[in-house]
């Protein structure tokens, strides 16, 4: 049998330790403030009743949430509708440069040939059918003003439509009957067609197929493209208007 081992055992504090735990410990007790005595006493009673509050509330909070949602989603629908129907500070392609010009609707077109405004009969450019189908073009009527503004859009239709009576005087021979400056007035509208075809800059693509129109041959006709266009009848509405009251004239395509 082992002996015993010998026990330890841990001295008992004397009068004098226990004197000195309780002083040490009246000491931190009267540094701790009444209030920070009730705080750290009651604090987590306090959260627990913090905690109850929002979950009785809990359907407050998210039907005031909701509402905020649904508020800011219908400004932004409101704002996006606002700035679909307010004119862009920013000039349409082709309008005034002072931001005036109209909101015009565009529409997607297929342009094909058509004989009555370039007739394969030379001679017909000088009759009155084809002079007639150039003017359903323009809106309006001339002015016997001297110092005018005209349009872009008439100009250039007017610069068409000479260059084509220029190839048909010399085509069918008789270059008399054209105006004395029919050379300058040609050169003037290939450099002025060139700087419209330039600004306005349209970039549909135009699919050459072997159906194409016959006026060209197959494969290149240029009539299959979809363009993105200006409504037409819009634009000779509000020409016609800025006419009328005085805004602006259009010569006559022939003048």
């Amino acid at each position: 049998m082992e002996p015993n081992k010998a026990k330890t055992y841990e001295p008992v504090p004397t009068m004098e330790d226990r004197e000195e735990l309780l002083s040490s410990t009246e000491v931190d007790d009267s540094l701790m403030g009444d209030e920070e005595k009730q705080q750290w006493r009651t604090s987590p009673q306090e959260s627990r009743r913090k905690r109850d509050t929002l979950r009785s509330n809990r359907w407050l909070i998210s039907a005031v949430l909701q509402c905020v949602i649904v508020a800011l989603l219908v400004l932004i629908l409101v704002r996006q509708d606002y700035s679909r129907k307010k004119p862009s500070e920013t000039p349409q392609v082709g309008s005034v440069v002072n931001g005036n010009g109209p909101a015009l609707d565009t529409t997607i077109r297929k342009w094909d040939a058509d004989a009555r405004f370039v007739p394969t009969n030379a001679s017909e450019f000088f009759g009155y059918a084809v002079l007639e189908q150039w003017k359903t073009l323009f809106p309006g009527w001339g002015t016997d003003v001297e110092t005018f503004s005209t349009t872009t859009m008439t100009h250039q239709l007017h610069c068409l439509f000479m260059m084509a009576r220029i190839y048909a005087g010399f085509r069918q021979g008789t270059p008399e009957i054209l105006p004395k400056d029919h050379e300058s007035h040609y050169l003037h509208c290939v450099d002025y067609l060139r700087q419209g075809i330039m600004c306005s800059g349209d970039l549909a693509t135009e699919p050459h197929k072997p159906n194409d129109s016959d006026d060209n041959g197959p494969l290149d006709g240029s009539w299959g493209g979809l363009h993105v266009c200006k409504d037409y009848r819009q634009v000779t509405t509000f020409l016609g208007k800025e006419i009328k009251d005085g805004a602006r004239v259009v010569l006559p395509i022939d003048d």
